[in-house]
């Protein structure tokens, strides 16, 4: 961490307030605080996750604002994550902050395998190959493995910093 701001492993000199910003339906909730936010932390990722979202507020304020100073938004692809509104507002932010910055800005875990058709912004959310599959009924060497390639993909969202606020 340098001024407020964590800095990517293997980034150069690339910093931003958080390393990812995680986009979920509430229905992958315990994936992402037992499985994903656990990860991240392990591999030195400072992560903002829906958990840090303070009831009542603004949530396309609050939301544009954390992709804003976010490295990366990782979309958790589930079968009912076009019901969430946090998931939607995400993909519009996420969206106007990759127009913004110029740069590929998103990674999809695709929680559900079949779970991508009638999704709104789906379409948008996997580029090239910034989406991986996790392997829910898979192996620990599996596992192993989801985990290598996802922070590879991570590191490989090539990002300019935000200027320190």
């Amino acid at each position: 961490m340098r001024n407020g701001y964590t800095v990517i492993p293997n980034s150069n000199d690339w910093s931003y307030k958080y390393d990812v910003y995680l986009a979920y339906s509430y229905e992958v909730q315990e994936f992402i605080i037992d499985t994903v936010l656990t990860k991240l932390s392990e591999l030195g990722y400072k992560a903002f996750s829906q958990e840090d979202i303070i009831p009542g507020v603004n949530l396309c304020s609050v939301i544009g604002n954390a992709i804003h100073v976010s490295r990366c938004v990782v979309f958790v692809v589930s079968s009912n994550c076009e019901d969430s509104n946090e998931w939607c507002i995400a993909v519009h932010m996420a969206n106007e902050e990759a127009i913004q910055r110029g740069k590929h800005i998103t990674l999809a875990i695709l929680y559900d395998y079949n779970c991508l058709d009638g999704i709104p912004g789906a379409d948008q959310l996997i580029h090239q190959d910034y989406f991986i599959d996790f392997p829910r009924h898979g192996s620990d060497h599996e596992a192993t493995a989801f985990w290598t390639d996802f922070e590879n993909k991570l590191i490989s969202i090539d990002n300019t910093a935000i200027e320190n606020q």
